[in-house]
């Protein structure tokens, strides 16, 4: 067969090479790594090496599998804060050990995980489920504000506390909620953010050295 009928021009042999499975030649194996490759933080050398090892052990690719299954028909988010949860409303928003006046607003369910795993907050929260973006298309009213002003209502919330990115749209989301509270009697506060533990000051940069600078703290010298 002559070699410019199985290179040809890259327009014509594109479409047949996803179709005929790609490198595999098994359209099904290519229809699981590009599945795969979707998942953050994955490449499609990763997704690769995922979907053969997915096909070498099939019960375990059956178990994770059913796992997926099950997920999806039991987690949720809870209708109060927007955490994951199996129970509606979570263990979080119903716990009597949680003090309700404590409101930390983050932007992911993911955002609550590191707080839980420290242990030292013993508020509740409520998730926004985004940030504001306004070169992505995310205004205000995409965001559940409303709801955030009714649990503040509801749990006679004395302080909130901004858990937020310190990215540009976690800076604008920062602003609009402290214009939004503006007038309200409770406290409104942010995490502090600077030099991280352990961090060298030769190597931090400059606009988290001038965090760290403004939110300096003083030192008891008793």
């Amino acid at each position: 067969m002559p070699r410019g009928t199985t290179g040809g021009a890259s327009g014509t042999t594109g479409g047949a090479y996803a179709t005929s499975g790609g490198e595999f030649q098994s359209p099904a194996l290519e229809q699981l790594v590009r599945h795969l490759q979707v998942l953050p933080g994955l490449g499609r050398k990763s997704a690769t090496r995922i979907a053969l090892h997915l096909l070498a052990g099939g019960e375990h690719a059956a178990r994770l599998t059913a796992a997926i299954d099950n997920a999806l028909r039991q987690v949720t988010r809870c209708r109060r804060c927007g955490a994951i949860t199996e129970a509606d409303p979570c263990a979080i928003c119903t716990s009597e050990a949680r003090d309700p006046g404590l409101l930390c607003v983050v932007a992911s369910p993911v955002d609550i995980l590191p707080f839980e795993k420290a242990g030292f907050y013993r508020g509740r929260y409520f998730v926004l489920g985004r940030l504001l973006s306004p070169l992505d298309g995310v205004r205000a009213e995409d965001l559940p504000f409303d709801r955030f002003l009714e649990r503040l209502d509801t749990d006679q919330v004395r302080e909130v506390i901004l858990a937020l990115d310190t990215s540009v749209e976690g800076e604008t989301t920062a602003l609009y909620l402290q214009r939004l509270l503006a007038g309200r009697e409770l406290r409104l506060t942010r995490l502090a953010t600077g030099i991280p533990v352990g961090g060298a000051l030769a190597y931090t940069d400059e606009a988290t050295l001038q965090r760290a600078f403004l939110h300096r703290q003083g030192v008891d010298r008793a």
